[in-house]
Order: C-alpha cells, then structure tokens, then sequence
C-alpha cells in the first residue's frame, strides 16, 4: 500500500520511470497472483461438474504469491454447479475483482515507460471491466468465465489472454532497462560521467544508514532522463515522503515532499553549510493519500564551482535522509519533556553531531527516560510531575540531547540494552547534581558582584570629596551592578521554583548574598549623595570596615567554589569550604567591631548633621551587608554538612 502511495508521488514530481524496477517487480508478482486465481476458478468449475474430482491444493501457492486471503481451497471445495449452465463458487466476485486489479499492476510499468502498446492494453482492461462488472455475487455463467479464463485468440478478449500479452511486455521492458547496482543503488541507463555522482550520493547514505536501526527504507535508483542523472530514494515507508535529486553538469535540483510541514523545514536546515536555494513550502495534494491528499512540496538548487563541490552536496543530500525516518515519532517523544521548538532542536543538533534519533526511539523513547526516573531519581521527581519543572528546560534539554548521543552510539557499539539503559540512569541521576552546582555558580556570580560594589565603595571613601560627576558615575554603576545582581537571584529563584525545585537546599545562600548586595548598593548610593570631609575622623574605621567587607566576600567565594564539587568532592574539598565559611563569620565579627569604631568617631567629632548621618548609614550598611554574608555562609554550611552526613 505504501509503495503504491509513494509510485503516485513520484510520478506527480514527473519521474515515473524511476520507479521502473520495482514496479517490474510488483508486476511480476502479480502475474503469479492472477494466473493462480484463474486456475482456481477453473479448478472450482470442474469441481461442480465433477464433484468425485480431487481437490487440488492451492493455498501453499497463494500464500507464496500474496493472496493468503482468497481462501482458494475453499473456493474449489464450495463449487457446486447450477441451473442453465452456471457455477456457484464461493469468493468468485472477490476472485474477479482481483485479477482485475492485479492486471492493473502488471500494466503500470508499462505505463511509466511510455511503452507504445501502454494505450491497448489500458483499452484491453477497461473493456473487461466493463463486461465482468456485470457478474452477481458469487455466480459465473459460461461467457462470464470465458472472459476470464478463455486463452483461444481470435474471439472476443479475456483477461487470461490479457494476462499472457503484459507478461511479454514485461519480460521485453525488463531485458531493455538492463538493470546494474552501482555502490548499492538499482542504476538503469546510466552514463559512465554519472557514476562518480551516483558514488557521491551513495557514500553519503552508506556512512549514516547504520543509525536507521534495521528501519526499512533509504533504498535508491538511479537513472538518466535526458541530459540528467535523476536519483531517487524511498527514505521511510511515510506516505508522500519522497525525495528526487536531478544532476545536470555541476547544478544540483533536490525536489523534496512530506505530509509534515515542520519535518521539511527540518530537513532544508541540514545544509546551511551549502549556498542552496530553496523555494518556499509549497501545498499540493494527490488524491488516495492520507489527511485529504495534501502533502508539502519543497525544491532546492545548489551548483558547484568544481565536481569537488558538487560531490560533497550528493553526499550530504545522502548522508542526512536517515534523520527523516521516524522524525515525527521522535520529535513528539521528546515533547513529552520540553517544548516543540527545542525538541526540533535537539533533533537537528542530533543529526549535525551524526547519531540521529532511532536509536533513541528503537530502546523506547520517552519510555527509556521514564525507566530512568523511576530508577534513578525516587524521591525527586513525585508521580505525575514534568521533569522540566524539577531539572527547569535547559538541564532537561541538555539531558536528552546526551540521552539521544548515548543511545545511538551505544546500539553502534553493540553495547547490551541494560548498560545503555544504566548510562541513560547516570545521566539523569548527574543532573540533579549539576543542577546544585548551576545554583551555586549563580551564587559565585553574585558574589562577584557584591565584591565590585564593596570595593567600589572603598575606593570611593579614598576620595570622598569627588566631584559631582565623578560621584553620578559611581552612583549609576553601583545600581547597574545591583539590578544585575538581581537578575542573577531571580534565576536562582527560577531554578528553584515549585514544591520540588531543583538545588533547593542552595537557595538561601543565594538570597542571603543578594540581600548583602542590596545593602552595598545602598552604601554606594550614600556615599555618592553626601560630601564626606576628607580629614574626617570616622573615614579610617570606615575604610577599614569596606575592607572587612571585601575579604568577607572573598572567603565566601572560596566556601562556594569549594562547595561546587558537591558530593563527589575531595574530603580537602569540604575542609576548605569550611574553613572559607568560618573566615566569613569571622569577618562578620570584626565588622561589627569596625562599625563600633565608626560610630565612636563619628560620635566624638564635631560635624555637620549631614556628615554624621552619611557615615552612621554607609557604617550600618556595610555591616549589615557583612551579616547577611554571614548569613549565606551558614546556609553554606549547613548543607555542605548534611552531604558529608549522607
């Protein structure tokens, strides 16, 4: 049925007589098939004018030709004659109406080699069909089964008789196509310039035909039609999803068509590394198709400076038609995980890194993931919920991407099914750890910027009298740095988010640093509002407290970096991000004893009201910033302790 379905594509695209030897060979079949049939109706005459006859036994023979359901045996077996000549034989209209449409087979290669008899026997069939048409049920009368069965020539015409005569046509056209394989495609009429193309395209389909995983399909004819080489493959048994590449000198015509508009834009974006041109997708139907006949027709040209050129695009144009089979069933697979446009990407980042996606399919799909899940995620992920609301999009995209490379090239290796499924397992069970360490690096982003404002700040208290514009400068890159900050905690949150947030137990470390960056912030915009007195008393325990701060920043960088190496770290590893922890909340210590100095200069020295509130807030500010380290610091610490516990 597919086949037939992909002949009507092609001969629609005008390229026929590519289909020519496999057409032969559905003829071919179906020869066998009518002639069986008509012995089987003559057989079941005989019976019911003889009922002592023996039975033959045909069913051996019809399930060899395909016709398994006919029910032959049967047929003769039921035969009884009746009155005026006619034969009562269970199964005789459906028996007709086959070998009516097995003589339809039989003349479609002539037909799509515009043989010059192709016209009388079309003529010669649709007569006959006129005549048995008129057969009721299962009875046939004597003129009704000489027009079938009848091989005595120069009387009216008979099926048998029409039978006889394609089957010599067809033997004649089979001898003439005179049939060669050239590096696996069926070439017929080919020239000696062609076959380093045909080559090209071949190698190509040769190097990736592995990654279909015993798929059927990717079979290629080649032949010549004019001035050009014409190749065609079957790539899949889709409906309408045809390919036909024309070579004429070094131009290249791909006509490409497909029931799913998404699998051709996928296919056009394979060969961005090739100057081609393709026309826009382009609706057509066909009648006898599915969803209404209509299917997506998109062409591509690309011509070569020099047959170098030329024979890499034969071979990528090859080398890609694997990533078509089961496309669809793969792209709805990992929609099961994220959204369309990524799940496209993914397949499209599979067949560039050339392990494509049966293999994924072939070991189960969005099954295979599950199985994973269930095994190695217990606890994590709760009945029901979307593993991209745990892991968030991009770790789940990033996941099934290496689950698309292990499954393929662990089925390339011939590696057992269990210790693919147990690497997919890893793979998972890896990524709720990464997912740790994604929000701690969020956190060492953080960090990084709480030490630019701390030293910002301390810089600024060097010259506290700037001028006004200096001042506007640092105030503005203060709040530059803090609503980058922000953004990086609402990743965090992000990350995070929902009852079964991924890196959860991280989160306050996050929202204690932002916290800290808030205050620095706050420091910063102080000092750039007020004018602080370069000779002012409180400006040394002031600067020193700045200090404090930056160094708090610093070891809590440390205790983090440490923490990134999570559960696998290095026993020095947890030594040292505990170690780090403890130098914040000794930091925090001497900042607030710095505070206390600020506080006590600031208090014992004649100022103006306006100086005196600056340096109390920017003194309360920086120290609170160092709290809220401190903070970060024993949320650290709690979990770095509960991993070395577990």
């Amino acid at each position: 049925m597919h086949g037939m379905k992909k002949t009507q594509i092609v001969e629609e695209l005008g390229e026929g007589g590519l289909l020519l030897p496999g057409l032969i060979e559905t003829a071919l079949q179906a020869n066998d098939r009518a002639k069986l049939r008509m012995t089987a109706l003559q057989e079941a005459v005989a019976r019911a004018r003889a009922p002592r006859r023996p039975l033959p036994v045909l069913d051996a023979e019809a399930r060899a030709a395909g016709a398994a359901d006919d029910a032959l045996d049967a047929a003769v077996a039921g035969a009884h004659a009746l009155s005026g000549g006619s034969t009562a034989i269970p199964g005789a209209g459906r028996l007709v109406g086959g070998i009516l449409d097995d003589i339809a087979l039989m003349a479609a290669p002539l037909d799509a080699a515009r043989a010059d008899a192709a016209p009388a026997f079309a003529a010669r069939l649709s007569g006959l069909r006129a005549v048995l048409a008129a057969i009721a049920g299962d009875v046939l009368d004597a003129a009704a089964l000489a027009r079938i069965t009848s091989a005595r020539r120069g009387g009216e015409d008979s099926a048998h008789l029409l039978v006889m005569d394609l089957h010599k046509g067809l033997n004649q056209l089979a001898a003439s196509i005179a049939v060669e394989t050239i590096a696996g495609a069926h070439a017929l009429g080919v020239a000696r310039e062609d076959r380093p193309r045909i080559e090209a395209f071949m190698r190509g389909l040769a190097r990736t035909r592995g990654l279909a995983f015993g798929h059927p399909g990717l079979d290629t004819t080649a032949s010549r039609s004019g001035g050009r080489l014409i190749l065609q493959n079957d790539i899949g048994t889709t409906d309408a999803h045809v390919i036909i590449v024309a070579v004429e000198g070094r131009a290249v015509t791909v006509t490409y068509t497909d029931v799913h508009r998404s699998r051709a834009r996928f296919f056009i974006s394979l060969f961005q590394d090739f100057a081609a041109e393709w026309t826009p997708l382009a609706e057509r139907s066909a009648e006898g198709l599915g969803d209404a006949g209509r299917f997506y027709l998109v062409t591509g040209r690309y011509t070569a400076e020099a047959d170098a050129g030329l024979d890499a695009f034969l071979e990528a144009v090859g080398a890609h038609l694997v990533f078509l089979i089961d496309w669809n069933k793969a792209r709805k697979a990992l929609q099961t995980f994220v959204d369309k446009a990524t799940a496209i990407r993914l397949l499209r980042d599979a067949a560039r890194s050339s392990h494509g996606h049966r293999g994924f399919l072939e070991l189960g799909g969005a099954e295979l993931v599950f199985d994973a899940v269930r095994h190695s995620a217990e606890g994590r992920v709760p009945y029901g919920a979307r593993l991209d609301r745990i892991l968030g999009a991009a770790a789940v995209a990033r996941l099934l991407g290496e689950v698309l490379r292990l499954t393929s090239a662990g089925l390339a290796a011939r590696r057992s099914v269990r210790l693919i499924r147990d690497e997919v397992r890893a793979e998972l069970a890896g990524s709720f750890g990464s997912a740790e360490q994604e929000l701690l690096s969020l956190a060492l982003h953080q960090l990084g910027i709480a030490r630019m404002l701390a030293s910002d700040v301390a810089a600024a208290l060097i010259a506290p009298d700037s001028a006004e514009a200096v001042r506007a400068d640092f105030r503005d890159r203060a709040k530059r740095l803090e609503e980058k900050a922000d953004r990086q905690v609402l990743a965090a949150r992000d990350l995070a988010s929902g009852p079964f947030g991924r890196g959860k137990g991280f989160l306050p470390v996050s929202e204690w640093v932002e916290e800290a960056n808030d205050a620095f912030e706050e420091a910063a915009f102080l000092l750039s509002a007020a004018r602080m007195p370069r000779d002012g008393g409180a400006l040394e325990p002031l600067a020193d407290l700045a200090a404090v701060a930056i160094a708090c920043c610093g070891d809590l960088v440390r205790a983090v970096a440490a923490a990134c190496e999570g559960p696998a770290g290095q026993r020095e590893d947890i030594t040292a991000a505990l170690e780090a922890i403890d130098a914040v909340m000794e930091g925090e210590r001497r900042a607030d004893s710095a505070q206390r100095r600020v506080l006590a200069a600031a208090l014992g020295t004649a100022a103006p009201a306006q100086t005196l509130l600056a340096t109390i807030e920017v003194a309360r500010a920086l120290e609170t910033g160092t709290d809220h380290l401190a903070r970060a610091a024993l949320a650290l610490r709690t979990h770095v302790l509960e991993e070395v516990v577990s």
